[in-house]
């Protein structure tokens, strides 16, 4: 579970305090849950991805701590930080699904159809999910960063460019749901000729994007698997170095 400890000291390395802050208790607490966050939040999405809306609920609990604590003063506010609201700001979309998917169960909804309903429902467990899997890549591409380049990427890993690849992140994810959503509505009115084109060329290419959004999930996450590695592999090779420097000494 190094590399795992590794990506969630990312957020210490990257703060400057004082001894006495260093070792305070809220430190060490608040480090804790975030670790604990980030390795659940791993697992549910990275080594055991889910659209389940129950599993995906379940997850959500640890988030409603994790933004309270993001909203105090005793986190540092550096661009982890920064990943992990938006981390957690993707389990929001949990509570429209959860809304819709109870409304939908109870009570005869004539506004729209079953199958537009269904569809939207779907789509915003799919932004939570390719959201937190594109934020959590990004956390691990910023930790072999500190790693292996700590000084080379230092203007790369900014709260400007962080946030930066977050709200990309959040727009690109938005507009594939946005396209998908188009094979569950009813085509328009041939009168409405732009909006009709624009609606065909929508259904044209939602299996494309669905494929190339599937296969760019299956790739960042053999990404995550190298990055870890060579964390993992830096830091044992440190702690060689250490120990035979004591050996010697």
């Amino acid at each position: 579970m190094d590399h795992l400890n590794k990506l969630c000291e990312t957020s210490s390395q990257q703060q400057k305090v004082t001894p006495g802050q260093s070792k305070g208790p809220h430190h060490t607490d608040y480090l804790r849950v975030l670790k604990r966050y980030l390795v659940v939040k791993y697992i549910q999405y990275m080594i055991l991805p889910s659209t389940n809306i129950v599993v995906l609920a379940a997850g959500a609990f640890g988030t409603l701590h994790v933004l309270v604590l993001l909203l105090s003063q005793t986190v540092s506010k550096k661009s982890t930080a920064v990943f992990i609201s938006h981390l957690a700001a993707a389990d929001a979309m949990l509570v429209p699904a959860i809304l819709l998917e109870v409304c939908h169960q109870m009570v005869d909804i004539k506004f729209a159809s079953d199958s537009f309903i269904r569809g939207l429902i779907h789509n915003l467990l799919v932004v939570n999910t390719n959201v937190s899997s594109l934020i959590l890549s990004c956390i691990s591409l910023e930790t072999f960063l500190i790693t292996q380049f700590p000084m080379e990427s230092r203007h790369v890993r900014t709260v400007r460019q962080a946030r930066k690849t977050s709200v990309l992140v959040w727009i690109t994810v938005l507009i594939e749901c946005i396209i998908l959503q188009t094979e569950c509505i009813a085509a328009p009115e041939p009168e409405e000729f732009c909006l009709s084109a624009l609606f065909q060329y929508f259904l044209l290419i939602a299996p494309t994007v669905r494929g190339l959004f599937d296969n760019l999930l299956i790739c960042f996450r053999f990404l995550n698997v190298f990055f870890y590695y060579k964390v993992y592999t830096s830091k044992s090779h440190s702690r060689h170095l250490s120990n035979r420097t004591g050996h010697c000494s």
